[in-house]
């Protein structure tokens, strides 16, 4: 038996309207979460689609991620995801939020982050270099969070990984943009610098298994993208991985 609209949320961002809602099935909540659109443009199925590429790449680099599936509901392409936490027995708590807790400041956030907990510090690291991998374009401090039990922190499993690979890039762009000018173009990141390359400069060590077969997860959902947009996945996810080895060597 599923409950239907718990909770309905209608967000905008400077790249659209997306829709984002709570179902029950069974005893387990799950969070539906749509593409960016508006009343002219139908939403678009790339974020979705995206979640659960970056999810299974997760998977298999050894990264703890919430679990995302697709679902047609209503007509529409959408994310659908299990809920990660037991809210009676943890609090979740946003990076956002546990900074106005502590008192601290954006300026040197990883290393405030890190000195506060230093058992997050691989958790951070990790999160650091996917989002380099996959470019994800939307890591703000509301999108990874901690979870508190009995006094004690962990970092939660990322999320919200719609803007990666990407995912923000119309079809036209692909196709009347250089790919390299794409690709350095798109590097911007919102949480410890101000592009995912420099947040690299903050990572000692990291424990991802980068070596993935990343080729056979694209082409599983390689039916919602255009022949332009596979090949500039697969050329990002290549080269950002090879990118990873030459500044990482020893690991």
């Amino acid at each position: 038996m599923e409950t239907e609209n718990i909770r309905n949320f209608i967000n905008s961002s400077s790249l659209g309207v997306y829709e984002k809602y709570i179902i029950i099935r069974g005893n387990h909540k799950y969070l539906v979460k749509s593409g960016r659109g508006s009343a002219e443009k139908e939403s678009s199925i790339l974020e979705p689609v995206t979640e659960c590429i970056c999810y299974e790449l997760a998977k298999l680099m050894g990264m703890d991620c919430a679990e995302y599936t697709l679902e047609k509901r209503n007509g529409r392409l959408v994310s659908v995801s299990k809920w990660f936490y037991n809210e009676e027995e943890e609090r979740f708590y946003s990076a956002n939020r546990l900074m106005r807790i502590l008192g601290i400041s954006r300026e040197n956030l990883y290393e405030k982050l890190v000195e506060n907990f230093p058992n997050i510090k691989m958790n951070l690291n990790n999160m650091i270099i996917f989002d380099y991998i996959v470019n994800n374009t939307d890591r703000h401090l509301k999108n990874f969070a901690f979870l508190e039990k009995d006094d004690k922190i962990r970092f939660a499993p990322i999320y919200d990984n719609g803007l990666s690979l990407g995912s923000h890039l119309d079809d036209d762009d692909l196709i009347n943009e250089d790919m390299d000018d794409l690709l350095l173009d798109s590097d911007y990141a919102k949480c410890f610098e101000s592009s995912n390359k420099k947040q690299l400069g903050l990572v000692d060590k990291y424990s991802l298994n980068i070596d993935i077969d990343f080729e056979q997860i694209i082409d599983k959902y390689k039916r919602y993208f255009s022949e332009k947009r596979i090949d500039f996945i697969l050329k990002l996810l290549t080269e950002r991985i090879k990118d990873v080895k030459i500044c990482f060597p020893n690991q």
